[in-house]
């Protein structure tokens, strides 16, 4: 049997693996995931440890949070189903969590802000901490038409405030902030170009049924309450995004690809109903989430939840399985590339129902129905909708002990909100929160302003060298005096600049693989569909219905996908103006690094389709066809015609009829070509973009230098100062003997933060 310690830091992402006292991070097959987070690679780990130790008995200890500690036991107990012969043992020691450290670390900044250093009270030090603290975690709710996704977030918000007609009826995208401190909802509303339209505080239903049908406005900005999510450790925001049959704005439905494919992971929460499952508007989204859910390990997963709508109108009185209807669920969302998927079934109407009822407000007629009814929650063990849930252990146990009390206070609404699967996912947004947002924003935070408090610590260290070695302090005196005299000349930093003006990039060749995707694959698929030389006039349309769907996902797709790529060409000649600058700087001195102006979102060309009906109709031709027959009386059998006495009485006879044909091969290019040349005018659009946004952030990086230069110019003649009398360092390190041991004690604590 092997002992295998296992400890994981979601602060500082680092993971420390002992096999028998033996450090098994540092080689291996393990080695590469050492500074990864552990929901990266973990499905891989009890397959690698069994491989290299060669055991089929693991006794496990993990030292961490309860969240990380319960997806390693799940990773162990699936191993264990699929190999019978393993044996694996896990127990879980109690690291610290989240909950405690983002009041640990303000009560920690108010230390700082209140200490002996003028330069830890910086404004902007305070902004970029106060910036990390108030991050907002975004969670996109999406959906195809009549799915429900508006009742849920009214579920969420436990009252009528989203429109929720039986048409597609999201035109907006509506952002819902989370603010415990209101007592309602507020709404200011914007046009496509940010512009404030108009703004209503006591925002009901009304409101935003009649925001919804103004089209100027764009965005809707939301703050209220949400009561059952978290909002203690993170500015939740809930985004109501129309579904992607909706061609009212297509800057919405690139929001929407645009979420999807985000690298910092926001949860998105995709909405289905299980009445209607299989739809044409979902087959391109889910295939943007299949690629997204393949890139980046068990987070990418988890950040998916699909909540199955409408679960209640399955009657298991007349046979029909929920679990079967789940099963189809999982196999249709396979089909599509999703695997192993996040499924919720939940019934909508009925969370919000209790919820608006225990809060006293009135109720139509049929909610009133649905209200009477929900003792099939309560009676019908099927329609416990939770026990489907994939939560973990620890959320299972917490919403079984609320079951188990609102049955002792023979409370039925609130022992049905449960069973109504609605609290399932708002456990599980909560704890995905938990689990990766809330441990990202303490780790930003501590790091807005710890750079800047170690440079003061080795500014300390420097002065107390030079006090206790005279070497040295003439050293550095010298070395100061070299630096002073070169940044007066200039000359290294004309060199400098010219290298980074000369700095240049194969912008093209960034945008080969992207463009031969679209072309090759995505737009081949489409054009595909018109193989045929001939079909019929409505079954042209449906293909040309289905293919116009598709080229405006796939336009979606291409535009934030070229966003993506000029985003990562755009850090990557950042991190190259840096690499130069460090090499500047190299053993000059210490500085602090500047971080890069965020660049505005590209916005790319719309292509123009002639619509379908003209399309159809200027391709349409008229054919006469052989179709069939039909048995008709033989008139030509005549008593007064011998020769017709033995002909049949009756025959088969040819029938015609005129049927409308279209040509699709001329009306693929017809089709095509709009969107080939859409699609090139993107890429260059896109490349131009790049090389103008290349330029702009050379011209200014290189107006940074000499902010930057003016800061090294104080700093060396600051240790210069220092270094030129022993004295003067004395009278200093007298001064500033309590300063170090306040500085020294306040490092320790910040690194104690991002303990677990």
């Amino acid at each position: 049997m092997a002992t295998i310690n296992i400890m994981y830091n979601p602060y500082t992402v680092q993971t420390i693996i002992e096999v028998d006292g033996i450090d098994f991070m540092q080689q291996g097959k393990l080695s590469q995931y050492k500074n990864e987070r552990l929901q990266v690679w973990i499905d891989e780990l009890v397959r690698v440890l069994v491989e290299e130790i060669n055991e089929d008995e693991l006794n496990i200890s993990f030292k961490g949070t309860l969240l990380d500690f319960e997806d390693l036991a799940e990773v162990c107990n699936q191993f264990k189903n699929y190999h019978a012969g393993v044996h694996i043992h896990v127990e879980h020691i109690q690291g610290k969590e989240s909950s405690d450290k983002i009041m640990e670390l303000e009560g920690l900044v108010n230390h700082m802000f209140a200490g002996p250093f003028n330069v830890l009270k910086d404004p902007k030090i305070k902004q970029n901490f106060e910036k990390a603290m108030n991050s907002e975690f975004e969670i996109a709710v999406i959906a195809t038409m009549s799915s429900g996704k508006s009742t849920l977030i009214n579920a969420f918000l436990g009252q009528e405030l989203m429109p929720s007609k039986n048409e597609a009826c999201t035109a907006k995208i509506a952002r819902i902030k989370n603010d415990d401190n209101c007592t309602r909802f507020s709404a200011v509303c914007y046009d496509k170009d940010g512009k404030e339209l108009v703004s209503k505080q006591n925002l009901s239903y009304v409101d935003m049924d009649s925001f919804n049908d103004n089209r100027e406005i764009s965005i809707i900005d939301i703050k209220g309450r949400i009561p059952s999510m978290s909002s203690e450790k993170m500015n939740l925001v809930l985004v109501d995004t129309p579904g992607p049959n909706n061609s009212m704005d297509t800057s919405h439905r690139d929001h929407t690809h645009r979420v999807i494919k985000n690298d910092d992971k926001p949860m998105v929460l995709y909405v289905l109903n299980a009445t209607q499952l299989k739809t044409d508007d979902d087959y391109a989204l889910l295939k943007t989430v299949a690629e997204a859910m393949k890139v980046g390990g068990k987070q990418s997963k988890d950040r998916f939840i699909f909540a199955v709508n409408k679960a209640d109108c399955f009657d298991p009185d007349k046979g029909e399985d929920l679990a079967n209807v789940l099963h189809n669920v999982k196999d249709y969302l396979e089909k599509h590339g999703i695997e192993n998927p996040n499924i919720y079934p939940i019934s909508a109407e009925t969370a919000k129902v209790i919820r608006k009822y225990n809060s006293g407000q009135d109720l139509t007629r049929q909610e009133n129905k649905t209200l009477r009814n929900i003792d099939l929650f309560i009676e019908e063990p099927s329609m416990h909708l939770t026990n489907y849930a994939p939560l973990s252990p620890s959320l299972k146990n917490k919403i079984s002990d609320k079951i188990m009390m609102a049955r002792d206070e023979h409370d039925e609404e609130l022992e049905a909100l449960y069973h109504s699967g609605v609290p399932a996912v708002e456990m599980a947004i909560n704890e995905y929160l938990d689990k990766y947002a809330v441990t990202s924003k303490i780790t930003n935070a501590v790091n807005s302003f710890k750079k800047i408090v170690e440079r003061e610590q080795m500014m300390q260290n420097l002065q107390q060298r030079m006090a206790d070695d005279q070497e040295e302090k003439d050293r550095v005196h010298q070395e100061m005096s070299r630096i002073e005299q070169e940044l007066e000349q200039g000359e290294k930093a004309k060199v400098f600049r010219q290298r980074i003006k000369n700095l240049d990039f194969n912008i093209e060749s960034y945008f080969e693989n992207s463009k031969e995707k679209i072309f090759n694959q995505e737009l081949q698929a489409i054009s595909d569909r018109f193989r045929n030389e001939k079909v019929r006039k409505h079954e042209a349309d449906m293909i040309l219905y289905k293919a116009r769907k598709d080229v405006d996902m796939l336009q979606s797709s291409a535009v934030t996908d070229l966003e993506k790529l000029i985003g990562g060409l755009l850090k990557e000649n950042a991190k190259k103006y840096i690499d130069e600058y460090r090499k500047y700087i190299k053993n000059i001195m210490d500085f602090q690094e500047n971080s890069l102006a965020e660049m505005d979102n590209i916005k790319l060309f719309s292509y123009d389709l002639p619509d379908v009906d003209d399309l159809i109709n200027n391709y349409s031709y008229e054919e006469e066809e052989l179709v069939g027959t039909k048995t008709v009386y033989n008139d030509n059998k005549k008593w007064y015609k011998p020769w017709t006495w033995f002909d049949d009485e009756y025959y088969e006879k040819d029938v015609y009829e005129t049927r409308e044909y279209v040509n699709m091969s001329e009306l693929k290019e017809e089709f095509l070509n709009p969107v080939r040349y859409s699609l090139e005018e993107n890429f260059y659009q896109a490349q131009q973009y790049s090389e103008n946004e290349k330029e702009k952030l050379k011209r200014y990086f290189i107006s940074e230098i000499d902010r930057l230069e003016l800061l090294m110019k104080k700093r060396v003649e600051e240790i210069k100062n220092l270094s030129s009398r022993s004295s003067k360092i004395e009278e200093e390190l007298m001064k500033n003997e309590e300063k170090k041991i306040w500085l020294n004690e306040f490092i320790i604590r910040l690194d104690k933060v991002l303990e677990v």
